[in-house]
């Protein structure tokens, strides 16, 4: 490949050589990226620039890219940012079936980066531009990087794999230790309560999860401060608002008497108006949010081993104090450079940001492991990247209340790059008003990761009860299938029409459209129907012979039963929000 060079450091020498490696799908080219600096410097960015027809290309697939994922053209590229805080370096050209055309990833999950593609109108290439250094780095003479590109013909999930595997074995970037029970559902405080926090409520609440197969409880924001109207400007001290809480200890035993564990939030960066730390750390911030006369939120600077010494602390002494099993750890992808950052200060012991929020989560880690081997630690999106999640063993989905649709694409771009963590969706929520069958594609749309549900159990219908306890049952009965069978998931472009998951002859499969399984020699199905439509097909691609079937709706009661010829086209009578189960 021909690549061209463009870089604003004046007298870098960099030099790019490529190994290529063959595979039965195909071609995989490892560009190497040496840069030497004439003395240490920040460096500014450096743009790698080729083109190569675009044949057989019909989207792009990014966990970074959301709203847009067409093609594009090269005037106005699609673009996958990254940095060690935000986001993971990697991204795809995928075929209208699906196939790969090719993905390209870095080594360098720390620095920040840009992978960027388009369409050149005048020859129908596609404009591909790797750039790295795209925010301040540290000064540095040289570097060296990896540009990872697979070409090969295959599924756009097995090269998605593949570069996650490189990550992994070739790059440094291991997973986390995941305990099993951060791969258990999980009862979270938030769009249930927001900041009403209450310990004999959610003791309750956690009762009642119990009963229905959630493991943990996560108590979100809310424990730290009596002021209810939001935001952040109460937050900092981490101290306990007795008001609600008189005896955190206490509360944390009564959800472990339950046999649960508890997770307690924090919002790192931030330290409020209206707290102590505020003043004391006022010159070590990286800038401000909601900067007015009463909200303003500082944003701390990890670069300080005093702010990092402040944090590990309050998380250490928590974790001691009151028992907790693991942290909600907020925000990290706030820790960024603002307009008002200071250039320069000595008491820094590192210039690079990346680099003090690694230091930070490598200290409160390997701190809390030490005291808790199993402790769990959520991280939520964008925060999910290879290089941090060497710290957190839960990724979430982002926020997304309500929408099915961000929660099931979300999760299902997270379970293609994160290996082996547990993949958790966004809490799940919906109005209680709602139909049985609208509140199960709730719970539908994230059936491929561990959910956490966020709704006052005792105040939901009974018939959405039923339903939760119904597919809770069925996702425990079948975690090993939905967490660890070989997963796949059709037309990204359109945010996952279906998604499957085989493993030991038991194919789970979950249409969002009204469309057709094809079926090569599971000797199992399950086929869950999230489309608007009461019928799906199943295509046999060999004959099964005669099989068992039940039909369920979505609170696990029977429509229909029989016997069935497993071969050729099959059509289904199946509920929305129900299950067709065969053999």
């Amino acid at each position: 490949m021909e690549w061209k060079i463009w870089t604003e450091n004046e007298g870098a020498d960099i030099r790019l050589s490529e190994r290529i490696c063959q595979t039965e799908s195909g071609e995989i080219v490892f560009l190497d990226v040496e840069a030497s600096f004439a003395k240490p410097m920040a460096p500014k960015p450096i743009s790698l620039r080729t083109s190569f027809d675009a044949l057989d290309v019909y989207s792009v697939w990014s966990p970074g890219i959301w709203s847009s994922r067409h093609l594009g053209p090269n005037w106005s590229k699609r673009t996958t940012s990254s940095r060690l805080s935000s986001g993971a370096p990697i991204h795809s050209l995928v075929s209208l079936g699906g196939q790969n055309r090719m993905t390209a990833a870095l080594s360098d999950a720390a620095v920040a980066s840009e992978i960027r593609t388009g369409i050149v109108e005048e020859t129908a290439e596609i404009d591909l531009e790797i750039r790295l250094f795209t925010k301040p780095q540290n000064a540095i003479d040289h570097y060296h990087a990896t540009v990872y590109l697979d070409f090969s013909d295959r599924r756009y999930e097995d090269a998605a794999r593949g570069a996650e595997l490189w990550w992994r074995e070739e790059c440094g970037y291991a997973c986390a230790p995941v305990p099993d029970v951060a791969k258990q559902p999980m009862y979270s405080t938030w769009y249930s309560f927001h900041q009403n926090v209450s310990p004999e409520e959610i003791v309750r609440q956690c009762r009642m999860a119990k009963e229905l197969g959630m493991e943990s409880v996560i108590v979100d924001d809310g424990w730290q401060t009596e002021d209810e109207s939001r935001g952040y400007a109460y937050c900092g001290d981490w101290e306990v608002s007795r008001t609600k809480i008189p005896d955190m200890k206490a509360f944390v035993d009564a959800v472990h008497a339950l046999d649960m564990k508890f997770l307690m939030w924090y919002s790192v960066p931030f330290v409020g108006k209206h707290s102590r730390a505020f003043k004391h750390f006022s010159d070590m911030f990286l800038g401000y949010q909601n900067k007015s006369a009463d909200r303003t939120v500082g944003i701390l600077d990890p670069r300080y081993p005093e702010v990092r010494r402040y944090l590990v602390e309050l998380y250490v002494n928590a974790v001691r104090d009151w028992g907790l099993d693991g942290l909600k750890l907020d925000f990290i992808d706030s820790f960024q450079i603002y307009p008002e950052t200071p250039a320069e200060d000595a008491r820094r012991d590192t210039p690079s940001l990346e680099e003090g929020v690694d230091r930070l989560l490598d200290e409160i880690t390997r701190t809390l492991r030490a005291i808790k081997p199993e402790i769990l630690i959520e991280f939520r999106q964008s925060y999910v990247g290879p290089h941090i999640r060497k710290y957190g063993n839960m990724l979430r989905v982002c926020d997304c209340p309500s929408d099915a649709l961000i929660n099931r694409r979300a999760s299902t771009d997270l379970r293609l790059i994160c290996g082996e963590s547990a993949v958790h969706s966004d809490m799940i929520m919906w109005n209680t008003k709602d139909t049985v069958e609208a509140a199960a594609i709730q719970m539908l749309t994230t059936l491929f990761c561990v959910p956490q549900i966020s709704v006052l159990l005792d105040r939901i219908p009974e018939t959405h009860r039923r339903m939760l306890a119904f597919y809770l049952a069925f996702w425990k009965e079948n975690r090993e299938i939905l967490l660890n069978g070989r997963f796949y998931a059709e037309n990204p472009e359109a945010y996952y029409t279906l998604i499957s998951s085989e493993k030991d002859g038991h194919l789970i499969a979950l249409a969002y459209t009204d469309g057709v399984l094809t079926v090569s020699s599971a000797e199992r199905i399950s086929y869950v129907n999230a489309s608007c439509k009461g019928r799906l097909a199943v295509r046999f691609e060999q004959d099964q012979g005669i099989k068992e079937y039940q039909i369920y709706d979505c609170m696990g009661n029977v429509t229909a039963s029989g016997m069935i010829e497993c071969r050729g086209l099959k059509d289904f009578e199946i509920p929305q929000a129900g299950i067709l189960r065969i053999g």
